[in-house]
């Protein structure tokens, strides 16, 4: 009886460990691209959000300097299309593994101007993120491929 209970428990914490595992992953990925790119990141500030048809959403916030919103937001992107990229290829690895790849990305930076702070967000799919980390589209086109969602707040 105490062996069932143990093999039980044991499956159950075994299958729940690959969502654990894979926000940590993706999470991990994130943040070490930020950090080569020199831009600091909380990864408290960071949400992967499983929808209920099995798709993610991503989004994080991240602070500028004054005038390098760009820069900042293109990190955030460019971060979450690396993850995406490794997530992908420990898929190939391991089978049975299921990749986390979130169909939306949220990007928030906060920008200190005067005495308040400005907040800029903007989205992009995976397909564009895609292009983006790939190389077929350069920064400004992503720019152009996002304008319509970027909001000031």
């Amino acid at each position: 009886m105490l062996n069932k209970k143990f093999l039980f428990y044991f499956l159950v914490l075994l299958s729940s460990s690959q969502i654990l595992f894979a926000n940590y992953g993706f999470y991990r990925k994130v943040a070490n691209t930020c950090k080569y790119y020199r831009v600091d990141i909380d990864e408290k500030k960071m949400q992967l959000t499983k929808n209920t048809d099995g798709s993610y959403n991503f989004s994080i916030e991240m602070k500028s300097l004054r005038n390098n919103f760009e820069m900042v937001m293109l990190v955030g992107f460019i971060s979450v299309g690396q993850a995406i990229t490794h997530q992908e290829s420990f898929a190939k690895k391991k089978p049975g593994y299921q990749p986390v790849i979130p169909g939306d990305t949220e990007v928030t930076v906060t920008v200190p101007v005067s005495r308040e702070s400005t907040i800029i967000t903007a989205k992009a799919t995976v397909d564009d993120i895609r292009q983006l980390s790939s190389g077929k589209v350069d920064t400004a086109g992503f720019m152009r491929l996002i304008k319509n969602s970027i909001q000031t707040l």
